[in-house]
């Protein structure tokens, strides 16, 4: 027997492929939603495999293959020996094995990505869409059915190249033509709270100046400090908008004026909705962060140069096409470029 196996997110697989005399002759598969296990996911991968043997009602394989064994095991091992004392439970030992566990694992893996788009259709379902509204609108007290939701995310590292994101949600489903990015202007230090009132600040300005359409709830990723950064903007700009804080720490959502935070079933709509929006929301300011980090990384260094303009680096970078090239570059190729006390200059600081 061949065990494949695979997780990610919320859900694991477990896919059992039988071969006798050489042939395929069954595959067995087990879908897991992580969400509600009360067990660690190793636990659980061993305890479907000791009830899936202990029930075997035909003649046990030679030989069990997985991916690796671990202390997880031990009543596995110890209840296949009583049934069997010759058989091996064990890693593949050549290719053709490998192989083998290589087409379970990816049989595992394609029913993980079946589970997850299959959540996704259903997210995107109109009216399962309008019920999850209602029932967030229960769930978090609010006087209406949240039509349109703005998330907020920072990302940073140790306060170089931060950003911030919005991400606009409309009845449920991601609207991207109304996404935002954020270049953080106020902080260099690494200070979320602080980075996400500057977002919020600008985003909400903006919108009071053009007198434009108000969210009927905003999220912002994190907890206490965050939620208090945008409750702090909202009184400041005298806007009457329901806002919440969602921490990845047991996904916690924090609402304002209330002690204690609420935690929802890991299966419930409601906080599968909040999810996808700060995933995405973080997702999205990813995506300028890395941008921002990448052109700092290859420009900073030139410019930080002394006498090395615009002019200068553009020249270089042209002709060498990254600061790698040109750092491998003798002295007499770049004085051709850029005259030789220069090039001298530039090679110092570069190979420091």
């Amino acid at each position: 027997d061949i065990i494949g196996f695979y997780n990610k997110d919320n859900y694991m697989s477990m896919v059992i492929i039988q071969i006798r005399d050489g042939r395929i002759i069954n595959k067995n598969s087990f879908n897991f939603d992580l969400r509600e296990k009360l067990a660690h996911k190793t636990e659980i991968y061993s305890s479907i495999l000791e009830q899936y043997y202990q029930d075997f009602k035909t003649k046990l394989p030679e030989v069990i293959i997985i991916a690796e064994i671990n202390d997880q095991f031990d009543l596995l091992i110890k209840l296949l020996k009583e049934m069997n004392p010759f058989i091996q439970l064990r890693p593949p030992i050549d290719d053709y094995e490998a192989s083998l566990l290589r087409i379970a694992n990816k049989n595992a893996k394609v029913m993980v990505i079946q589970q997850t788009e299959m959540e996704q259709i259903m997210m995107d379902e109109e009216d399962f869409r309008q019920n999850v509204l209602k029932e967030a609108k229960n769930v978090l007290n609010l006087s209406k059915e949240p039509r349109i939701i703005e998330g907020f995310d920072i990302s940073n590292i140790e306060g170089k190249d931060a950003t911030g994101s919005m991400v606009y949600f409309l009845e449920g489903k991601p609207y991207n033509k109304n996404y935002r990015h954020f270049n953080i202007k106020t902080k260099s230090k690494p200070d979320d709270v602080a980075m996400m009132n500057e977002v919020l600040k600008r985003r909400y300005t903006f919108l009071l100046k053009r007198n434009m359409v108000l969210p009927d709830l905003i999220l912002v990723d994190g907890g206490k400090g965050q939620l208090n950064a945008g409750i702090s903007v909202l009184k400041e700009l005298s806007l009457d908008i329901p806002i919440i804080g969602l921490a990845k720490k047991n996904e916690k959502i924090y609402l304002p004026n209330e002690k204690y935070p609420i935690i929802l079933p890991l299966n419930s709509p409601t906080l599968k909705l909040l999810q996808r929006i700060r995933n995405e929301s973080h997702r999205f300011s990813l995506r300028l962060h890395k941008i921002r980090r990448k052109k700092r990384l290859t420009l900073s260094r030139l410019d930080e140069i002394e006498g090395v303009g615009p002019v200068t680096r553009n020249k270089l970078l042209k002709h060498y096409g990254s600061v790698d090239n040109i750092k491998k570059a003798t002295l007499e190729d770049i004085s051709q470029i850029i005259g030789k006390k220069l090039a001298y200059s530039v090679l110092e600081e570069l190979n420091k």
